[in-house]
């Protein structure tokens, strides 16, 4: 079934464009929206939860617990590739790196070989702190 191309959800894709590296709860997305964009063209908060779940199930969007699992961010898949590769995520910054290809084989490799445990690739992320994060710290 093809997707009706709202102007909401072209500007909730827009904006999740323009910020490639970076995850958003819904709130964050709501305020950066209202920041960027004209009250009449604004989609709402319960607009924002139901395209942001679309988008997830139709595989444009990531979806990552913070914190203690109950609240998410959702980040914009930025490559074609992104199930074909482990995820590295900042977790001071929020950013959201992609690990090299043969790197991502690597240690899936080393994981199986050593547990008999199957990483999918899709699903996981590395959490830790980028180099940007150390530097200020």
């Amino acid at each position: 079934m093809a997707e009706y191309e709202t102007k909401q959800r072209r500007i909730l894709l827009d904006y999740l464009n323009a910020h490639p590296d970076r995850g958003f709860s819904v709130e964050e997305l709501y305020d950066g929206l209202v920041a960027e964009n004209s009250a009449d063209a604004m989609p709402g908060k319960s607009t924002i939860y139901r395209l942001i779940a679309r988008l997830v199930s139709e595989g444009l969007v990531k979806r990552f617990a913070v914190g203690n699992g109950r609240m998410f961010a959702y980040q914009i898949v930025a490559c074609d590739a992104c199930d074909a590769h482990l995820h590295l995520k900042c977790t001071e910054c929020g950013c959201l790196y992609h690990m090299d290809h043969a790197v991502s084989e690597q240690i899936m490799r080393e994981v199986l070989s050593r547990s008999d445990f199957s990483l999918n690739e899709k699903e996981t992320v590395l959490f830790g702190i980028c180099k940007g994060c150390k530097i200020k710290r």
